[in-house]
């Protein structure tokens, strides 16, 4: 092996390895290792959406916290303002996320989330309860922004979609483990049917947190903040080559550049050069939140129960049905689809499976159920169409996962330049969490008053985003650098 030149390091991360040019290793396991590394961060987001849907069902909490006068209200604010709290941290997030650093934002998120986590099992009355939700949702937002960030900054534009898209992975597989953790629980007659799972959230979030101080910063972070040595060090450490000397240039000359335009600002991102990456972005995520998931995820237990499986703990295994379902059809996605297909491919296949399947669960709840006139009890004793809306949730949630599940989180994590990166996803991503704390907030007022509608607005929303995304560019394969060209900004 020849040595032509030799680059010192003198980042902690990365002291003592040096790298020579030309010496080219095949498969890059630090990329990946990192990338699954901070991935973890979604397992515990979903983790959290799993098992809170679960526990809102469970009779111990709700006999604890509610009664029923007041369940319905207070079981909304519950959800409501997690998500607002959520839609907070995301909007604050590029504020830590430029100055602490994509990293050390995640962790300091996770340790907020596991704060969150100690009080709800602590939780003696609702006000404590609350108080965790609100701590925890802000810490879901900074890492809901933190991760995909972090991910689409240290991925090399060939396998970028694959690794942005372990954060989705690992949601659909902390929604696993979360129901099948709150079916087990479920039949603990005590309130530790309820902490268990918050419990457990905590020590993983210690976990998470301790092993993301050993990952290494973004190399675009880096030569952000001026240090070179340790960018070029570190690209080549995740590359698992030193041959990446055009790589490193490449980044540097279009930071260079963007230094050049003067202090960021969130007006940049309404410039004529910013445009049309930031509305698209946003656009993504605001219709993302209007496929209804984030609802149908907290209220699926609900509703297989209006479907006809009364038992509380068969609703729940239900629910982690379609979770084992999501994670498989991600998985599929991720390997074989994210990175051939292209983008818009995935966003339009997506809306029409499920623009469907909303249509079809609409038309029988309107069709086959009853309202007892005494108790306002839903009733639907056709088997036939319980079963068709049992399987049309599976399908909505296995297209969800397979399709805008994944190309939700890549799409607008790979759209802008470094210099607005962090604030526009700070703002596209708060779109998605206020969006959803509307649509999650409106579910049971919906339901009130017509158990279809829901389903039907949801379907309707689907055939509105179809619209909206033939204007999108497609980003499969290409640099975070060469973004400029193709929206136009050069």
């Amino acid at each position: 092996m020849s040595v032509t030149s030799q680059t010192t390091v003198v980042d902690p991360e990365v002291q003592g390895k040096t790298f020579v040019d030309g010496d080219q290793v095949g498969f890059r396991k630090g990329v990946y290792l990192s990338s699954i590394v901070a991935a973890v961060g979604g397992f515990l987001i979903s983790f959290d959406t799993g098992a809170t849907s679960g526990v809102l069902t469970m009779i111990p909490f709700r006999e604890r916290f509610f009664n029923e006068n007041n369940i319905d209200n207070l079981q909304e604010l519950l959800l409501a303002l997690y998500l607002m709290t959520a839609t907070l941290g995301s909007f604050f997030s590029a504020l830590f996320c430029d100055h602490l650093s994509r990293k050390y934002t995640i962790v300091f998120a996770t340790v907020l989330f596991c704060i969150g986590n100690i009080f709800i099992v602590i939780g003696y009355n609702y006000g404590l309860l609350l108080a965790g939700r609100l701590v925890a949702g802000f810490g879901a937002g900074l890492l809901t922004n933190g991760i995909p960030l972090y991910h689409s900054e240290i991925a090399p534009p060939d396998i970028r979609g694959r690794l942005i898209s372990f954060f989705t992975l690992m949601n659909t597989f902390g929604q696993v483990v979360g129901y099948f953790l709150t079916f087990g629980t479920s039949y603990l007659i005590t309130n530790w049917s309820w902490r268990a799972p918050y419990l457990l959230q905590s020590l993983l979030s210690v976990l998470f947190g301790i092993s993301m101080l050993f990952m290494p910063f973004s190399p675009r972070w880096l030569v952000d903040k001026g240090r070179i040595d340790d960018a070029l060090a570190t690209l080549a450490i995740l590359r698992n080559t030193t041959n990446v000397q055009a790589e490193f240039n490449e980044i540097r000359e279009e930071i260079e550049y963007e230094h050049s335009l003067g202090k960021r600002t969130y007006v940049e991102l309404l410039s004529h050069t910013n445009r049309k990456r930031f509305f698209s972005a946003s656009f993504v995520s605001i219709a993302t939140a209007f496929t209804g998931i984030v609802a149908i995820w907290y209220y699926s237990p609900q509703i297989f129960q209006t479907a006809g499986l009364s038992d509380v703990s068969s609703s729940i295994a239900a629910t982690g049905g379609t979770g084992i379902l999501s994670f498989v059809c991600t998985a599929i996605s991720l390997q074989w689809v994210v990175d051939t297909w292209g983008r818009k491919k995935l966003f339009v296949s997506g809306s029409v499976i499920m623009s469907i399947s909303m249509f079809i669960i609409g038309a029988l709840f309107e069709v086959y159920t009853t309202v007892d006139s005494g108790t306002g009890k839903i009733n639907l004793q056709n088997t036939g169409a319980r079963n068709t809306i049992i399987a049309f949730i599976y399908i909505f949630d296995g297209a969800y996962s397979f399709t805008w599940g994944i190309t939700n989180y890549i799409y607008p994590a790979e759209v802008f330049n470094m210099r607005t990166r962090a604030k526009g996803l700070a703002l596209t991503y708060g779109f998605f969490w206020a969006f959803s704390i509307m649509v999650t907030y409106c579910v049971p007022l919906f339901s009130a008053t017509s158990v279809s509608g829901v389903y039907f607005f949801f379907g309707a929303c689907q055939v509105v985003a179809m619209a909206g995304l033939w204007f999108l560019p497609e980003t499969k394969g290409k640099t975070l650098e060469e973004m400029e060209y193709i929206f136009g900004a050069r």
